[in-house]
């Protein structure tokens, strides 16, 4: 299979929306990308992913069903919710009941997302969330068949990711000390807990056989912050994730930038039909 070729992948931070709208239309013009297909990742404070207990309705009204199933999990009116779920698969059932992740998000913060999109004159395909996204990036870049963990880090929190063949059987986020500081040392003990507290729910909550390696990512990761004393916490091979020696990069693709893009790496890898 030919590695996927990323031309472009620049990090522009901005929390001012209206501010955000003028950036993205004057880099989409710069770029000339009006009228290209556009994958929409929503942002983490953007939306609530739910485990929950999936009713047992046909696939045509599992949504609706699912609306009123998380209406006392949410802050808003459920009719006010834009949401969509997706099943985990059959052997990963937990009691004989099968279980659904639904993301939940507010629909004014929607609407306003794909007016941002619109304004910039790019073609909206799909909305997705973090989750999905980095599930397509693990698909692609590494060999999921006995399952890997990705563990994300930076900002001051951590996420970790658990894709077996093209599934996403676990999604779970957590605080941790670490701000991607190019001398920051990794913080090991709050990080072996927080990865073996993911690896027991996933084995005996969810009876599940654990994954094959954990895979490390995050802004100044490097090989020599995963320590002897991290990888022998930890039950299976741990290892930094190679994005640069998976894809073929443009010329103008900087480095440090890619762990800073990974949402939007993964949105752009995402899986179609048939692959």
């Amino acid at each position: 299979m030919a590695r996927p070729f990323l031309q472009a992948a620049e990090w522009l931070p901005e929390s001012d929306s209206q501010r955000q709208t003028g950036l993205l239309e004057e880099r989409v013009e710069q770029l000339g990308l009006r009228r290209k297909p556009c994958h929409l990742v929503l942002g983490r404070e953007d939306y609530n992913l739910l485990l929950v207990e999936a009713p047992a309705v046909p696939a045509s009204e599992l949504r609706e069903a699912l609306r009123w199933r998380i209406r006392d999990l949410i802050d808003f009116p459920a009719d006010q919710a834009v949401l969509d779920a997706f099943l985990l698969p059959e052997d990963r059932s937990r009691g004989g009941k099968r279980m659904a992740y639904v993301a939940v998000a507010h629909r004014h913060l929607i609407e306003q997302r794909i007016a941002q999109v619109a304004d910039a004159r790019l073609d909206l395909q799909v909305i997705d969330i973090p989750e999905l996204a980095l599930r397509n990036l693990v698909y692609r870049l590494c060999d999921t068949a006995r399952g890997v963990a990705l563990v994300k880090l930076g900002g001051g929190t951590g996420s970790l990711h658990i894709v077996r063949g093209d599934d996403l059987h676990l999604a779970r986020r957590f605080n941790v000390p670490y701000e991607g500081g190019l001398l920051e040392d990794l913080p090991e003990d709050v990080l072996l807990l927080e990865i073996q507290r993911s690896l027991d729910y996933f084995e005996r909550q969810m009876r599940q056989p654990p994954p094959g390696q954990i895979c490390l990512v995050g802004e100044n990761l490097s090989p020599d912050k995963i320590t002897e004393s991290l990888t022998n916490g930890l039950p299976m091979p741990v290892s930094l994730l190679d994005i640069e020696s998976s894809l073929t990069l443009g010329d103008q693709v900087q480095s440090h930038t890619l762990t800073l893009c990974l949402a939007a790496i993964g949105a752009a890898l995402r899986l179609t039909e048939g692959d």
